[in-house]
């Protein structure tokens, strides 16, 4: 064999076993850990919504593949902490997580109390939801604080539903006197029940601060590489156009 053949041969054998890692990687898959149903952001039915999809192509990028695994809302941290799931998401400190398992924020849900025009309803703080029927989202006495949750305790009628399209039903049908949820799922949820959108028949009283969310990781390496594929995906013209595409209220 010459001395260009040899090398020849170098190099392919070189390639081959590159591509071989790569292909291996590409192929390697993680398992998430997700809420139920919330869209816009989650839609479980087909694995889209703007939260998935922006994982998704985050990860793509990263060189991985995600298998979804749905349960039930607080229930994601669990799993991870008895190494079930490689990652969980919409999670914070609030739910019990370790907060170095915790990624830069890669979410911001803005919760906002909701009532119909034609009940002429005045909140100027969260203690006066106590003279109100309410309906929030599932955890959100946790998720809201300690005035939240006793303003609520309070309250003629409060309930919690996982199932928010339920929330905005009792709303329109005028079962409650408001729901508290965040302002993109009722806008998306209402659009769906009326076929159009409902933002200009309700008063959005806004109670709460913005919360943002993170991944909770069992591996530290991989939060560190999420963290930085996060900061450079903002940046980018696909997650330009996958907000624009879900037409989100800032």
């Amino acid at each position: 064999m010459n001395i260009n053949s040899l090398l020849i041969s170098i190099v392919l054998t070189f390639y081959i076993i590159l591509c071989e890692q790569v292909s291996a990687k590409i192929s390697e898959q993680l398992t998430v850990g997700v809420g139920w149903t919330k869209p816009p952001y989650v839609i479980e039915s087909d694995n889209s919504g703007f939260e998935i999809e922006l994982i998704k192509a985050i990860f793509i990028r990263m060189g991985y593949q995600l298998n979804f695994v749905y349960v039930p809302f607080g229930r994601s941290h669990y799993l991870l902490n008895q190494n079930k799931l490689d990652f969980a998401m919409t999670l914070s400190p609030k739910l019990l997580i370790k907060e170095q398992q915790l990624s830069d924020p890669y979410i911001t849900y803005h919760n906002v109390a909701i009532s119909l025009k034609g009940r002429g309803i005045t909140i100027n703080n969260i203690q006066d939801l106590k003279y109100y029927s309410i309906v929030g989202f599932q955890n959100s006495n946790i998720i809201l604080g300690e005035d939240y949750k006793e303003a609520v305790h309070k309250s003629p009628f409060y309930l919690e539903l996982p199932d928010q399209k339920k929330q905005v039903e009792m709303l329109l049908k005028g079962r409650v006197d408001m729901v508290v949820m965040d302002i993109n799922i009722f806008n998306y949820l209402s659009k769906g029940y009326l076929g159009r959108n409902h933002l200009n028949n309700v008063d959005v009283h806004n109670l709460f601060p913005r919360n943002d969310y993170s991944l909770g990781f069992r591996d530290k390496y991989l939060k560190i590489k999420f963290n930085t594929a996060l900061r450079k995906f903002k940046k980018s013209e696909q997650y330009r156009l996958l907000v624009n595409n879900y037409e989100f209220i800032q």
